[in-house]
């Protein structure tokens, strides 16, 4: 298995076919093809077959064509990597767990981990059901006749009949969700060899469960015993992950796109910071005033009766006590064109920090924010 960790670059020996795939991935979507740019830059190395390797903003894991594993880990602890990733204040379920990961195994095995917690004790206590109605057209003929169906299928001859009654069944919604990011899972390879027996094993409940096709479908209302599992299963079927798949790339892989999902996080953290307030996410900003018009996207805005009083910007990376010399250009610029004076970088920390710079009228603070603090209360 190749190890990296996001933006560290690390020098490996690979195979030529192994750096022709790995730089096929840093293309991104330069290419045109909407894959994300998984690896930022595969460059020889000075000795032979060696070769330095610089993974973006992903973190995850993938199987390359020739059987090899790469696993690319978080620069943060995996405790709040699990709270980046929409456990929220079910980190919890992690606890048992959090030494191994830190010891070396991959994202993908924490949250599988999880999911294996969960989905025995669902099914433990019994998967929902729910009444369907089925056509019978062998004997016993349960029910009641059914006019359609006898047309339909028997063509309305006296000596066949079809009827209609309902049966329980475990084939609904909710458990279409979380069977379809069971076997998701069971394409994985983990470093912890007994998560996929943990799998193999669970997944005999699911077995007259059919899968989601597409985007799974929202769950209003969640029996308790399903709230801690229904989060992890859309975690790994929805958005959130990127699967760069391609000729190239074999076997299953799913990437999460840190970038977005600290994005999402600074938004629930300015929700609890200014309340009452409106977040506007990928707020539109005009940046001239003649034509062609010429416009930027704000990670976040802050509005009160409609009118700007802060704009936002999400970095996901280590603290950094100023903003450089472009983010002061573009927070500036921003900050003037919505008439206000008050802007901010936003990055994840090990605990809270913070920092300010004056351009003229306008504050361009820098925080760090423990990925906790939110769940947390403060």
């Amino acid at each position: 298995m190749l190890r990296m960790v996001e933006y560290a670059t690390i020098t490996v020996e690979l195979e030529p076919a192994e750096a022709v795939e790995l730089s096929r991935l840093s293309r991104g979507t330069r290419s045109g093809d909407g894959r994300p740019r998984v690896i930022e830059r595969v460059a020889p190395a000075t000795a032979p077959g060696s070769y330095e390797v610089t993974p973006g903003p992903y973190v995850g894991r993938f199987r390359l064509s020739s059987g090899r594993v790469v696993d690319i880990g978080s620069r943060f602890p995996f405790a709040d990597m699990a709270v980046l990733l929409e456990l929220g204040h079910r980190a919890t379920l992690l606890h048992d767990d959090i030494a191994v990961a830190a010891g070396g195994h991959g994202l993908m095995d924490v949250i599988a981990t999880a999911f294996c917690r969960e989905a025995a004790r669902v099914t433990g206590q019994g998967l929902a059901k729910a009444y369907e109605q089925r056509t019978f057209l062998r004997p016993p003929y349960p029910g009641a006749p059914s006019v359609s169906a006898q047309l339909r299928v028997h063509a309305g001859r006296p000596d066949r009949l079809a009827t209609r009654a309902s049966r329980l069944t475990v084939n609904v919604p909710l458990n279409q969700v979380v069977a379809t990011a069971l076997r998701r899972l069971l394409t994985l390879t983990y470093s912890d060899k007994s998560l996929t027996q943990r799998l193999r094993a669970l997944a005999p409940a699911f077995q007259r469960v059919t899968e989601v096709a597409g985007r799974p479908p929202e769950t209003r209302e969640v029996p308790a015993r399903y709230r801690d599992i229904v989060p992890l299963a859309r975690l790994i079927l929805e958005g959130q992950t990127a699967l760069p798949v391609s000729d190239e790339c074999a076997g299953a892989s799913v990437l999460f796109s840190m970038t977005k999902i600290w994005e999402a996080y600074v938004g629930r953290w300015l929700s609890a910071r200014w309340p009452g307030s409106t977040i506007s996410g990928q707020h539109r900003i005009t940046l001239t005033d003649s034509s062609p018009d010429r416009a930027g996207w704000a990670d976040f805005v802050v509005l009160e009766a409609d009118v700007p009083v802060a704009v936002y910007d999400a970095k996901y990376r280590p603290w950094r006590a100023g903003p450089s010399t472009d983010e002061i250009y573009q927070l500036y610029t921003y900050a003037r064109r919505l008439g206000i004076t008050h802007a901010a970088l936003v990055y994840p920390a090990a605990e809270e920090r913070h920092a300010s710079t004056t351009v003229d009228e306008v504050t361009i603070e820098s925080y760090g924010v423990p990925v906790r603090q939110v769940n947390s209360g403060s």
